[in-house]
């Protein structure tokens, strides 16, 4: 069951929501639906190809550590959380809003409060919401999210760094684009000196994390950890995927170095149609990123870390290859 009035927020922070690095209360924790039986009853049933799991290292500045672990089909839910608990790993239920009813009801009042509260959203609607079982210890490397979210957390405690958005110190350029491309996944070069420029909160079970659209973000955990991640979109988002994309594939090609971020204007409103107007005609190539989800490391409760290394490498169980094959 929801919790009555699971946000309440001052009038405040129901206007910077979005604006600004952030962090709120909400009552979502106390749903069962993030009880353990209940996460153990989800993953039974979960499709494979839609639960993905990876291990990282220790160290923030290595984000090639970060690698995918292939999900037995006929590992049970129970077993799965135990590896979590014991290993070094992190859990993304994808799509959870359009795989389970109870979790599409709870998203969807989020969104409905959130429009009648944040006028300045312009009706947000939910995109892409994931939950998130993760180890004691286990870090998401310095990274940004091409559409804007927000992290619900339920339990544990962990730390997140928020750092400024749209600022090619912390952003290359480069990467941004290529980011909404598709061609890179969401990780970012980082170098510990950022953490000068981060706002750093400790997260407790009924707190919401939020921040402004692109602004670069990593996380650190002190235990067992369950947390909800949403991605919404608004009209004023398309403006900043439409010129980020016509910078990679239009002007980018055009050999323009200094590429305009600018997403209000006549020249932003031009490059947009641009771009829109040529894929129409001969579609730019956008990369698959599942292509990448090959892996020789597969969960295994009963190894230190949570999983097993295999003999060969294979498509990872949420890899689309694994699927069409």
């Amino acid at each position: 069951m929801i919790p009555d009035q699971p946000i309440l927020w001052t009038d405040d922070q129901y206007r910077s929501f979005g604006l600004i690095p952030q962090v709120s209360s909400h009552r979502y924790h106390e749903c069962s639906l993030f009880d353990e039986p209940n996460l153990i009853k989800l993953l039974d049933a979960y499709p494979r190809r839609r639960l993905q799991a990876f291990t990282m290292g220790e160290d923030p500045t290595r984000r090639d550590e970060w690698r995918c672990v292939d999900v037995p089909e006929d590992m049970d839910g129970a077993t799965l959380l135990e590896a979590v608990h014991n290993g070094r790993l992190w859990l993304n239920i994808t799509h959870v809003d359009t795989n389970n009813k109870d979790y599409a009801k709870l998203i969807a009042g989020m969104y409905d409060h959130l429009s009648e509260h944040c006028e300045h959203l312009q009706s947000p609607k939910p995109d892409y919401s994931t939950l998130l079982i993760s180890s004691p210890g286990a870090q998401v490397y310095y990274h940004l999210d091409a559409e804007p979210n927000m992290l619900w957390h339920l339990r544990g405690q962990k730390r997140v760094w928020l750092y400024p958005a749209m600022d090619t110190r912390f952003t290359p350029q480069d990467y941004l684009e290529a980011i909404y491309a598709g061609e890179v996944d969401e990780n970012l070069p980082f170098d510990l000196s950022y953490d000068q420029a981060a706002v750093e909160y400790l997260l407790n079970p009924g707190d919401v994390a939020s921040w402004p659209h692109n602004a670069p973000h990593r996380i650190q955990n002190l235990d067992m950890n369950v947390s909800l991640a949403t991605s919404y979109y608004t009209p004023t988002i398309y403006r900043r995927q439409y010129t980020q994309l016509a910078n990679r594939f239009v002007m980018r090609g055009l050999g323009i170095k200094n590429r305009s971020v600018r997403e209000d204007g006549l020249m932003a409103s031009v490059k947009r149609m641009s771009y829109r107007a040529i894929n129409k005609i001969r579609p730019f190539p956008r990369m698959n990123r599942s292509a990448s989800y090959i892996t020789d490391l597969q969960i295994d409760p009963s190894a230190p870390l949570g999983y097993r290394r295999l003999k060969e490498k294979i498509p990872a169980s949420f890899s689309e290859q694994r699927h069409a094959a």
